[in-house]
Parts: C-alpha cells; sequence; structure tokens
C-alpha cells in the first residue's frame, strides 16, 4: 500500500528491510524490493539486491533460486545489457535446468542477439529437460517461422509437440494459425480434430469463429456458445466482433463489455474493446476514455496478444494503459472479421 497507493517509496523500502531482516530466506520479500526499486528507477540498488540474493540460500541447498536468477537476467536485458544477461542466463539454465522460463528467456536474448542457430539448440536442449511444456514446443515452432519462414519445420515441431503434450489447446492453436497462413481450409480441417481433442477449449472456438466463412460465423458461434463456459473470455470477445463486423454497434459493446467482466485479467478483450470504441468515437471520447479506466484498474496479465506486448523488453517501462495501446495496434495486423 505504501507504494502502490500512496506512491512513498522510502516507506515501501523500509517495511521491506524490516520484513527482509526478519525473514533473510524469504524469495517474494527480496523479489518484492526488487521490483520496488526497479519501479522507482533504482537500477543499481535492484542489481544489487539481485547479486546478493544469488549468493543466498533460501532454503534449497543452493545459491538463489530459478526465479531470482531469471529475474537477473530480464533486469539486464531491460538496462541493454543484452550480452551480460545473456552470459547469466546460460549459467542459470545449467545450475536450473528444469526451470523452463529460464531457457525461454535465454533463447529470446539469443534471438536478440542475432544468434538463431544458438536460439534453435538452446530450444532443442530446454525441450529435453521440459518436453511436457506447451510454451517451448510453440517458442521453438515460432523462431522455425520468424526466423525462417520455415513452415515446414514448424509444422514439424508442433507435430511431435502434441505426442508429448496431448490435448494442450495452446499447440493446436499454434499448428491451426501455422495452416491458416496458408490455406484456411486446411486450417479449419486441423481445428476440428483439435475441437475433438479439446471439446472445451474456448481459444480453439473463438478461432473456428474466425476462420469460418462469413454466411456460416453465426452458426458457429452458437455452437461454440454450447461448449464452452458461459463466462469464457475468447469465445465472448469473438462473438463481440462478429457483431462488430455487422455493426451492431451495441450488442458488441455489450458483449466487449460482457468478456472484460468474466474475466479482468484478460488483456486481449480489453485491447479489442478499445479498438472498436475508437473505431466509434474521436480517441478522447468519454467511451475511449472508461475502456481506458477500467483496464488500468483490471491491471491484465493474459491473454494471446496481451503477453507479447508486456513482455516485450523495448515495452517493459509501458504503463498499462500504453500496453493496451500497443496491444491494440497489433490487434489492428491480425485477421479481421
Amino acid at each position: 500500500d505504501k507504494w502502490t497507493r500512496q506512491g512513498d517509496v522510502p516507506g515501501a523500502r523500509a517495511i521491506l528491510e524490516e520484513a527482509h531482516a526478519a525473514n533473510p530466506r524469504s524469495e517474494p520479500i527480496v523479489l518484492a524490493a526488487v521490483k520496488l526499486e526497479t519501479a522507482a528507477g533504482q537500477h543499481a540498488r535492484a542489481l544489487a539486491l539481485l547479486e546478493r540474493a544469488r549468493e543466498t540460500d533460501f532454503g534449497g541447498g543452493g545459491a538463489g533460486t530459478a526465479r531470482v536468477w531469471m529475474k537477473s537476467a530480464v533486469l539486464l536485458r531491460e538496462l541493454a545489457r543484452a550480452d551480460d544477461a545473456l552470459a547469466l542466463a546460460r549459467t542459470a539454465t545449467a545450475r536450473f535446468p528444469a526451470f523452463h522460463k529460464l531457457w525461454l528467456v535465454q533463447a529470446q536474448l539469443e534471438q536478440q542477439l542475432g544468434r538463431t542457430q544458438d536460439a534453435r539448440q538452446t530450444l532443442s536442449r530446454a525441450l529435453k529437460s521440459c518436453a511436457r511444456v506447451p510454451e517451448l514446443w510453440a517458442a521453438a515452432a515460432q523462431l522455425e517461422l520468424a526466423a525462417h519462414g520455415n513452415a515446414t519445420r514448424a509444422r514439424a515441431i508442433l507435430e511431435r509437440a502434441r505426442v508429448y503434450v496431448p490435448r494442450s489447446p495452446a499447440l493446436w492453436l499454434a499448428a491451426v494459425r501455422v495452416e491458416a497462413a496458408e490455406s484456411d481450409a486446411v486450417a479449419r480441417t486441423l481445428l476440428a480434430r483439435a475441437l475433438q481433442e479439446c471439446p472445451a477449449a474456448g481459444a480453439l472456438w473463438a478461432e473456428a469463429i474466425v476462420l469460418e466463412p462469413r454466411a456460416l460465423r453465426k452458426a458457429k458461434s452458437v455452437d461454440a456458445l454450447k461448449h464452452v463456459d458461459a463466462h469464457d473470455p475468447a469465445v465472448t470477445v469473438a462473438v463481440a466482433r462478429l457483431f462488430w463486423s455487422e455493426r451492431r454497434v451495441d450488442k458488441a459493446r455489450a458483449w466487449f463489455g460482457r468478456a472484460a467482466a468474466a474475466d479482468p485479467d484478460y488483456g486481449d478483450a480489453w485491447a479489442w474493446w478499445l479498438r472498436f470504441e475508437r473505431e466509434q468515437h474521436a480517441p478522447d471520447a468519454q467511451a475511449v476514455r472508461a475502456v481506458e479506466d477500467a483496464c488500468v484498474r483490471a491491471q491484465p496479465r493474459h491473454g494471446h496478444y496481451w503477453p507479447i506486448v508486456a513482455k516485450d523488453p523495448a515495452n517493459a517501462r509501458l504503463a498499462t494503459r500504453d500496453v493496451l495501446h500497443k496491444t491494440a495496434e497489433l490487434l489492428a495486423t491480425t485477421r479481421q472479421l
């Protein structure tokens, strides 16, 4: 409260120092202190805290924790010290090979530095340690698409992934989107298989609505609403977009509002809603500001597109309102209804 509500950094720092003195092996307290110093622009303090934390036994029998090492690498990356971040990440993955997020950070740093082959090898090693983590398989497939435009290799990676991680909506969705880049018909066929395996996956049903020919989208949306939870945000947003495409403005607004209310943490809903309101009104209109303000209060963290923007190192210091606008801009590059 001292920090988030009152903006009292010295007061918050004093509380955390007292807490740390009482609980010197508490990882959450150390990371909260790092977050405070980083937000306050005290990067030297934050780095010093992390350096000490990497040498602290938090009760796991070793120096530091996987999260402490990951936060260290991420902060160095945010401070444009990519080479230092990569060196630290490589040490960390050797120490904590079962912590998949460290592998992802290392591969991202290698890509950032133009070391695509290193990134490929990193993800290959990661999958030997964490073969049942969908995010690693998706990252390996995305690397092939982003670096080489190699849909064949990406497709093969995702097929293999589904052997290790069956019934993963995220992996099915990634595979469907690989196909959709070349053929909607092939993508719909694959999507039908995905829905047989994951019949209640809202993200897959939402994609099914988007991929249907215009005349069949309404029927597909009715089908989707029968299969998923009534409050599934991905399907609710897809229905709102369908109403938007039909220029049924009041209906669209109501469904965007329903999606945001059902799951305020789902950032994509706020970004789609913002795009919708900005099409209807001037940028400074009350309806636009209302969506922005509600999103800031909700502080969303999840979604498909929201994390892409929020976790981009270039956006590390952006406020929620800015992430919202950047996500809305990213949505403009996706398939529209």
